[in-house]
């Protein structure tokens, strides 16, 4: 008999398990001598660098992108006179990235709000270093937990990722450079950025397997020439 494969939702529980160790560990273990050692180097010049480009994870870049190419597929259908599935199969690509960015960004801003870790700057401040749970006595801008930004860039790079794979050493190396900038700069900790990785995976994974259900691929671009839609082989 050959064994079943583990389902996608097996596998994220798996690794969901997985990341709450490696996170826990890093609460307990790595994130305040992690954040006070790059506080301490804050006027490095590489420090200054991560600094100018965290804020390229904001979804203020990410969701113009899959806009613009939601209306460059609409615009290329009229001007084409492409048939519905060449429209559809491009389209669903571009919802795909949004809601992927939605609900996950959604999501982190709830956890953030429940969980109530204090940012690093409280740390630098104050001193204070710790979690207020279910308590709401945060405001978001002072939840760290996850991190919204690293959700933010992984979960579009992820999205970009499937729809055009040729892109993905690119994209991914954007993602890790991004992600690690919210370290450097000391706005999360360490674990911040381990679980924001994780719900971005999670969203896009789940979220590519909704959309490709009926077996059309989010791919519009794999680096290999391809017949049209529109014309016989």
């Amino acid at each position: 008999m050959t064994p079943r494969k583990p389902t996608l939702r097996a596998l994220l529980l798996v690794w969901g398990l997985g990341t709450a160790m490696v996170v826990a560990a890093s609460v307990e273990c790595l994130d305040i001598p992690l954040a006070l050692f790059f506080y301490g180097h804050r006027d490095t010049w590489w420090s200054q660098f991560f600094r100018h480009i965290t804020d390229f994870a904001s979804g203020y870049v990410w969701y113009p992108v899959a806009v613009l190419g939601l209306a460059a597929a609409f615009v290329r259908h009229k001007r084409l006179n492409q048939n519905i599935a060449a429209w559809t199969r491009e389209a669903r690509a571009w919802v795909f990235m949004i809601v992927t960015m939605m609900t996950s960004g959604i999501f982190i801003n709830a956890v953030k709000l429940v969980v109530g870790r204090e940012r690093p700057r409280l740390l630098y401040r104050d001193g204070t270093f710790g979690f207020h749970p279910f308590t709401f006595d945060l405001d978001l801008k002072d939840c760290s937990f996850p991190s919204g930004h690293t959700q933010s860039i992984w979960a579009a790079m992820l999205c970009l990722g499937f729809i055009a794979p040729p892109l993905r050493p690119l994209l991914f190396t954007i993602a890790v450079f991004i992600s690690a900038s919210r370290v450097i700069i000391g706005a999360h900790y360490a674990g911040d950025v381990f679980a924001g990785v994780y719900v971005a995976f999670f969203a896009a994974l789940m979220w590519r397997q909704w959309f490709e259900k009926d077996g059309m691929s989010l791919t519009l671009w794999s680096g290999r020439r391809t017949t049209s839609i529109n014309q016989p082989a």
